[in-house]
């Protein structure tokens, strides 16, 4: 949250708030004082591992003892892609760092389906064909971050954060039009017309080519493995696709 006032009006009198960019490398020692453990979502970026590697080494000067991480599902692959390899390169300089840490690696969220890829007019457009991949919700996400924070027991382990089944474009139209009580449909476009759509909208080309990536990973399915570790973390089962569009009806209506 960039407006520190609002944030403490939501926050309450029991949370310190205090300036901190990532932009800036002089609000690190300040938000760090005092600080015994950090979340760290990394911002998206050609610098991130940069930014990430400069703000670990402030921890550790400050004396941070451990360092909970968002990376990125299958961060490590061979052969790379993009986004993923700024993480494993900053994941590399945590574990090098000496701090204990957990990485979570979560798939594709399910809230994507809210703000980077919504129904327009009742249809999800997107390159994937047939490709499955097992969404998590990011409310698990968050309930394994606070866990991971907090219980000594997950330390210097990764954990890739899946939802509970692999589901196509078309099954999650067909659960949001169950969840609604109206018929979403999903339409395969060319890659070469989310390519376009995606510059004439005004993203910037490295953000473009990093996108295209992860959509042809996914149209291969090679991210549908389920994994048991939300569970191992949170001691739940992770929350299914119906569950979640149930709980957001009213963004899909």
């Amino acid at each position: 949250m960039r407006d520190q006032t609002k944030a403490a009006r939501q926050l309450g009198p029991r949370i310190e708030v205090c300036e901190f960019d990532f932009a800036k490398e002089g609000t690190f020692d300040r938000a760090l004082a005092d600080v015994q453990a950090v979340f760290l979502l990394p911002p998206l970026g050609p610098d991130q591992t940069v930014i990430v590697n400069r703000f670990v080494d402030a921890a550790k000067r400050a004396g941070v003892g451990h360092i909970v991480k968002l990376s990125a599902i299958d961060a490590d692959r061979d052969p790379p892609f993009v986004v993923g390899s700024w993480h494993a390169a900053s994941d590399r300089h945590i574990r090098n760092s000496g701090l204990s840490f957990i990485f979570l690696r979560p798939n594709s969220f399910m809230q994507n389906f809210i703000t980077y890829f919504p129904p327009r007019d009742g249809i999800i457009y997107l390159p994937w064909g047939n490709g499955r991949a097992s969404f998590v919700d990011t409310r698990d996400i968050a309930e394994a971050a606070a866990q991971a924070l907090t219980d000594e027991s997950h330390v210097n382990q990764t954990y890739t954060l899946t939802g509970p089944a692999a589901l196509t474009i078309g099954e999650v139209a067909d659960i949001l039009s169950d969840a609604v009580g109206r018929e979403i449909k999903y339409v395969d476009v060319p890659e070469s017309t989310a390519r376009d759509g995606m510059l004439q909208a005004g993203l910037p080309q490295w953000q473009v080519a990093a996108l295209m990536e992860l959509h042809a990973i996914n149209k291969q399915s090679q991210w549908n493995a389920v994994t048991r570790d939300v569970e191992k973390v949170t001691g739940r089962r992770p929350t299914d696709f119906a569950t979640f569009a149930r709980d957001h009806a009213d963004k899909f209506a």
